[in-house]
């Protein structure tokens, strides 16, 4: 049976009926010392955590990661997330074959020095994620010969880019993957290495991994759907900060305008000032796809609205015009412990600004009507019809030899 998120009083995400182990591991010998808000995450997401230092590593490591399963009941099972060294010891110990009998459900490898054979196969009582960093990585082989294995090898290989945008190292068996210009450390909050951007993928596919592990189900919408109703229905400020996180700080961000706010102080005053008093009578907003991740959820909206009213968010500085606007938006929500950490909007700020008379795709420069150039490609409310129904519109009229 499942695992089932539920909410507690804080917001935060628990397991029910048990609170599944997860072990940390890395060479900082002092829990004090290691990335607390990375402790801090995984804690918010529901889990029990315990670090385990690398220490020097050694048989008394490897008789450590033996033994965390050690005294739990029919049932149970832990997940390990590993750094560094660390992290390469335990790609090493739970390749073995042992570990088919391990109550172990989930391992995320984050920049080991050295990796498995890439065709090795892992038990499939558990999950197996590898991050990479840039440059090189060992690569460990056991040559085997008439059934006899021989002395482990380990050769030192460039880390591809990976394939597609993602970086997916394609000729690696188990989930491997690389991230663009980062170091070692690129997923630890108190090192100069850390990148945010990369942490940010690292860590929605890392809890994707322990997850699944261990069979749970989260729901993410209601908090959204929260969200959603303080801001375009209820109008309340408070019951739409309360969906927002505390720690890490909350930020919106409109990108067209780069309005918005970062920490709950600038969001109230964005959304108490500038956004809740800003929506015209006439706004309907329509959804027509959205994509729940592990950690995210993406709105695709139908928005229309008659500028009858000065909106900020959208139309800063403009007075209302009285016309009417059909867009789609795309808004990319971010979801920690339960809250929300930050919500990201994408529109087309062209076909808003043509619609409303204040853009003009026949203004074209002179250099480029030198070259032939009639007008700029810019779609009014037709693109936004279209996202509704493709075959509302006629596709590909902006290109001459079609």
């Amino acid at each position: 049976m499942a695992l089932q998120f539920i909410a507690n009083s804080n917001g935060w995400l628990s397991f029910n009926p048990e609170t599944p182990r997860l072990y940390i591991t890395a060479e900082t010998d002092d829990v004090s010392e290691f990335d607390q808000k990375t402790l801090k995450a995984w804690q918010e997401e529901g889990f029990k955590v315990t670090y385990v230092p690398f220490g020097k590593g050694g048989k008394g490591y490897v008789n450590q990661l033996h033994h965390l399963g050690d005294g739990m009941s029919i049932g149970e099972r832990y997940a390990i997330v590993a750094f560094g060294d660390a992290a390469t010891v335990c790609l090493e110990v739970y390749a073995e074959p042992s570990t088919q009998t391990s109550k172990l459900c989930s391992l995320v490898a984050y920049y080991p020095s050295s990796i498995p054979d890439p065709r090795q196969r892992f038990s499939s009582s558990f999950r197996v994620l590898v991050h990479l960093a840039g440059g090189t990585v060992g690569v460990s082989r056991r040559p085997e010969v008439l059934g006899i294995q021989g002395k482990r090898r380990t050769v030192q290989k460039r880390v591809t880019p990976g394939i597609g945008a993602g970086g997916l190292q394609s000729k690696i068996d188990y989930p491997t993957y690389t991230y663009e210009g980062v170091d070692v450390g690129f997923a630890e909050h108190d090192l100069e290495e850390y990148d945010k951007v990369a942490d940010a993928i690292a860590w929605a596919r890392s809890l994707s991994v322990v997850r699944r592990g261990f069979g749970a189900e989260v729901e993410l919408e209601r908090t959204w759907e929260e969200n959603v109703e303080a801001k375009f229905h209820s109008k309340d400020a408070d019951k739409l900060l309360e969906t927002f996180t505390t720690s890490p700080k909350p930020y919106v961000n409109y990108t067209p305008t780069m309005t918005g706010g970062i920490g709950k102080e600038e969001l109230r005053r964005f959304y108490t000032d500038f956004f809740l008093p800003s929506t015209p009578p006439s706004f309907l907003m329509r959804l027509l796809s959205r994509t729940i991740g592990v950690d995210r959820i993406v709105d695709e909206l139908h928005i229309t609205f008659k500028h009858t009213t000065e909106m900020p968010w959208i139309l800063p500085g403009i007075p209302p015009t009285n016309k009417k606007v059909e867009i789609v938006i795309v808004s990319i929500v971010g979801l920690r412990g339960g809250k929300l950490h930050h919500e990201r909007v994408y529109w087309d700020q062209a076909s808003v600004l043509f619609q409303l008379g204040l853009f003009d795709p026949e203004e074209v420069g002179e250099d480029l009507k030198e070259k032939g150039v009639e007008m700029l490609p810019v779609a009014g409310a037709e693109a936004a019809r279209k996202a509704m129904e493709v075959e509302s519109e006629s596709g590909n009229e902006m290109i001459d030899e079609w």
